[in-house]
């Protein structure tokens, strides 16, 4: 079952998601680039 994140999390995931390969962003926007970061202090802040 796909994890359920909250609407604004899922928009951030949804902007960096397409730039992943692997575990890292390639060729990625500043966008997508800030978004993952935003994505990663949210979920460091969750605990994951």
């Amino acid at each position: 079952m796909p994890v359920k994140y909250p609407e604004e999390i899922q928009k951030l995931i949804d902007i960096f998601e397409p730039f992943m390969v692997g575990c890292h962003l390639e060729n990625a926007p500043k966008e997508a680039i800030e978004a993952a970061e935003k994505f990663k202090k949210w979920a460091w802040e969750q605990g994951q």
